[in-house]
């Protein structure tokens, strides 16, 4: 299932987690024996299995893969995380043991991956996005001036908006249709469609809230972390007749918010045994754990969330 039509199905019938605490104590992660595959390209001339990925996600992944070896003596990650886009290539050409990833395969990236194995590799969420500033990816928002009297939307309202069917005068910006964004922002809320005429696509969030500041008469979609007191977020309706939801920790821990965003690890298939137990862990209430503590904010999943992506390492 696609992440965007799991969270809009989500926000029609999880109930709300309160806090930050990992779910579902009775997943404790129990070790099982793993060896590093002898031969393997991701496997480093000194023994260490190569991780490349997500920059934001090193301070996660240094801390799981510290509690993992801990656990599993003789095991060492080497870790080069200096992009989102650096991992699909990594993970097709085996030089990733995964591939952690603040946005999933573009469509070209998955083409490529397609072409250089023959297969289609394995999506796992792993964590929330964050709202904290110090954090790069943050759900996403949509958002008007300060001064703009509306205060919430339906997503079918959303998608009338951007496509330019009923813009109801708006002057609509985002992020470019060609960044990991504008893909989720089109693949979320209008079936892939166009933006409407005059959109005006920006390169980065910031870009954006500076252009809704400026404007009282902008709409625009951003890193929710990226807003600033000039703009409004507005609370969003996944479905008709239902409630808009404001955009907060508790409503995107609880699956109700219907355009978070997540920290994403996909995998080769068939999965690699130490990293199927790398993820076991991940998944389990200590690695949730990990993710709770971390410093960026970013929010551990809740447990239907968990259960769901427990499903896909069998």
């Amino acid at each position: 299932m696609k992440p965007c039509l799991a969270l809009l199905l989500g926000a029609l019938w999880l109930s709300p987690v309160p806090g930050r605490a990992a779910d579902a104590a009775s997943l404790s992660y129990e070790p099982q024996p793993v060896q590093v595959p002898r031969g393997a390209r991701f496997v480093t001339a000194d023994g260490a299995v190569s991780v490349i990925g997500y920059n934001d996600m090193e301070q996660m992944l240094d801390t799981l893969g510290s509690r993992f070896t801990a656990l599993h003596p003789g095991l060492r990650f080497a870790l080069t995380l200096k992009g989102t886009r650096t991992a699909p290539p990594a993970l097709a050409r085996g030089e990733s043991a995964f591939a952690p990833m603040g946005a999933e395969f573009s469509p070209t990236e998955l083409a490529d991956y397609r072409a250089a194995t023959g297969g289609e590799p394995r999506m796992f969420r792993i964590a929330h996005c964050s709202l904290d500033p110090a954090a790069l990816s943050g759900p996403l928002a949509i958002i008007v001036h300060r001064d703009n009297p509306l205060t919430s939307l339906t997503l079918a309202e959303v998608a009338d908006i951007f496509s330019g069917r009923g813009s109801r005068g708006l002057h609509l910006c985002g992020l470019a249709p060609e960044t990991a964004l504008g893909l989720f922002m089109r693949q979320c809320t209008m079936a892939n469609g166009d933006f409407g005429e005059g959109f005006k696509g920006f390169p980065q969030s910031r870009d954006v809230v500076k252009a809704v500041a400026a404007d009282p008469q902008a709409i625009g979609f951003t890193a929710a972390m990226r807003a600033m007191p000039g703009v409004k977020i507005l609370a969003l309706a996944p479905g008709p007749g239902v409630p808009p939801v404001a955009l907060t920790d508790e409503t995107i821990r609880s699956g109700r918010y219907p355009l978070d965003r997540f920290l994403l690890i996909y995998v080769r298939q068939p999965i690699e045994p130490l990293v199927r137990e790398y993820l076991s862990f991940i998944l389990s209430r200590e690695g949730q754990e990990v993710i709770a503590r971390g410093t960026l904010g970013y929010l551990p999943l809740n447990a239907a969330e968990l259960a769901t992506e427990r499903v896909k390492l069998d």
